[in-house]
Formats: structure tokens, C-alpha cells, sequence
């Protein structure tokens, strides 16, 4: 028969594993799709961000996602005053301007002045396109693997100090090609590639 103090010191280990936990600073490193938010400034031209905080909520009646948008950002700014974006689904082939994208505020750089100088320079492939006759739809990068032109609905949530969110509706879903591409035949570029690369931290940010 087991004696008392055997079962105790049990007890006192089994209590001790139960609350063995202890706080980080990273958080779980889930694999994300990269997107790039086209938004228009007041001024015609196209801005772009990198946008990781992008989840579908809902299917029917209407497609519908959420958006986690940095304040204080010129894509925040654009996006709250025309109430709608392109989404752009990256893929590989952009992973060499993640930098310019997303590590760089419009505040401060012309994202589709500096974008035209790498068509210009390097490569005419790269050229930003326009996915309809619409004046008010920004300018889209080329290459993505999908486009979805969204409308916000309702109300911006405010998410306290850094993020604010947005519910928006799926207007339309756009492939490039002239219909021979087929749908989700892309691999896109997702946010493991991206920490991999060095391009990103732990934490989700442009690293240094």
C-alpha cells in the first residue's frame, strides 16, 4: 500500500505540472497569406501597404472580411476617406519589395512613383495596371496571385492605441489573364516565407 507521503509528494507534482506555464513575448507563428492593400490617395495616385491582419468572416449572403488596419498610416488615412481597397494577394515574385511596401509609410515615400523607377529600371513586367475604368479604383501591382475589390461596411471598429478593424464586402474577384489563368493555381506568398527570408521578425515586423 502506498504510503501518505508518497501520495502526497504525487499530488504536489501533479498540481505542480498542472500550473507550469510561463509568459513570452512571441507570439504563435501562424503561416498567414501577405497581401498588399491598394488604396488611393487624395491625389489620384496609388498607395500600397503590406497587409497580414485579413480574415474572411463570412460567405453568404455577401462575402465578407475583416481587416486590421494600422492607424496613423497613409493607407489608414486613404482607406477611412474612400471607404474601400484592392486587396492584392502576393506571391513570390514580390518578395524583393516587401521592403518598399511595407517598410516604408506613404507619409514619407510615393509608393507608385518608386514602383514606376523599378518598372522603368529593371524590369517593363512590372508596370502597376489598371483592372478597371473606374478613376476612383486604385492602380494594382502586377503578378499577384488573386484581386479582391472591397467596400467597407458599416461603422470602422476601433481597436484601442495601433489597430483599428474593418468589416467589408467582396465586390468582385478578379484573376489576371485573359481567362486562362485558373483560380488558386499560384502558390501566394505567405508570412513563414516571409520570416525565412529575414525580411520579417518573431513579431510580425520589417526587421532591421
Amino acid at each position: 500500500m502506498p504510503r501518505l507521503v508518497d501520495i502526497l509528494a504525487l499530488l504536489s507534482w501533479a498540481l505542480s505540472a498542472v500550473h507550469a506555464f510561463h509568459t513570452t513575448e512571441v507570439p504563435p507563428l501562424v503561416d498567414v497569406p501577405v497581401w498588399s492593400m491598394a488604396t488611393r490617395n487624395e491625389d489620384g495616385s496609388t498607395n500600397f501597404n503590406i497587409l497580414t491582419y485579413a480574415t474572411p468572416v463570412a460567405i453568404m449572403p455577401d462575402r465578407l472580411y475583416c481587416l486590421g488596419l494600422f492607424k496613423k498610416t497613409k493607407s489608414y488615412e486613404n482607406f477611412c476617406r474612400e471607404r474601400k481597397c484592392v486587396l492584392l494577394l502576393l506571391t513570390d515574385k514580390h518578395i524583393p519589395y516587401v521592403r518598399l511596401l511595407g517598410g516604408k509609410s506613404g507619409n514619407d515615400v510615393d509608393k507608385e512613383a518608386e514602383w514606376a523607377k523599378l518598372g522603368i529600371l529593371s524590369d517593363p513586367g512590372l508596370t502597376l495596371q489598371e483592372i478597371d475604368d473606374n478613376t476612383s479604383t486604385p492602380k494594382v501591382l502586377p503578378s499577384c496571385a488573386y484581386y479582391l475589390k472591397l467596400s467597407a461596411v458599416g461603422d470602422i471598429t476601433d481597436g484601442g492605441e495601433s489597430h483599428d478593424l474593418a468589416i467589408c464586402k467582396v465586390d468582385e474577384m478578379l484573376l489576371p489573364g485573359d481567362g486562362d489563368y485558373v483560380a488558386n493555381s499560384q502558390e501566394y506568398l505567405s508570412t513563414a516565407k516571409l520570416r525565412a527570408s529575414g525580411i520579417i521578425n518573431e513579431q510580425g515586423r520589417i526587421a532591421e
